[in-house]
């Protein structure tokens, strides 16, 4: 909205208001040996305190949060923008990242995960998820949500993989550790 027709809306505004028309009664009044808190300037817009006296008006509220918020001279740059700009960084630097070694032939690399917390069906309450890192190819196994580490490793016991990535740890074949 243009700044002009702001001023002319307030001014508006005034002229039929019962404040501000007792308002410019006393800017008329005041003298340097008594002033008053409110004035007239050069366009005759009423102020109160020196800051324009802008009344209980939703639009015109409105108007002006819009024309001092959406000024290109107003500073604000987008809440995402201000907020990266004065963000202090809490977390430690990351570290190096390690690749995943190739698999030599399918299956021979996999990672898993459970999918918990689902209807019964057939006495099963959850999914182990099984996932190929070479052909990206998935086994879903049923399984029940009370399943211990002792249960997990007899899903394994036919072929056992080469690695397990888990979300939690890395096992491989060469560096077994005990899951308790």
């Amino acid at each position: 909205m243009d700044i002009d027709k702001l001023h002319s809306d307030i001014k508006q505004a005034q002229s039929s208001n019962s404040t501000a028309s007792k308002g410019f009664q006393q800017a008329k009044s005041s003298t340097p040996t008594s002033p008053s808190r409110w004035s007239i300037d050069e366009s005759d817009i009423l102020h109160l305190d020196n800051c324009i006296y802008v009344l209980d008006c939703e639009d015109l509220y409105l108007c002006v949060l819009q024309n001092n918020h959406n000024h290109i001279l107003a500073g604000h740059f987008g809440q995402n923008q201000t907020l990266d700009r004065n963000k202090t960084p809490r977390h430690h630097l990351y570290g190096l990242l390690k690749p995943l070694l190739v698999p030599e032939c399918l299956w021979d690399s996999i990672s898993m995960d459970f999918i918990e917390q689902l209807p019964d069906s057939n006495r099963f309450t959850a999914i182990l998820v099984v996932i190929d890192h070479a052909s990206k190819q998935a086994i879903f196994i049923p399984t029940h949500n009370t399943i211990n580490s002792e249960e997990l490793a007899w899903l394994f016991v036919d072929e056992p993989p080469g690695s397990v990535h888990s979300e939690f740890m890395d096992l491989t074949i060469h560096h077994p550790i005990s899951l308790k």
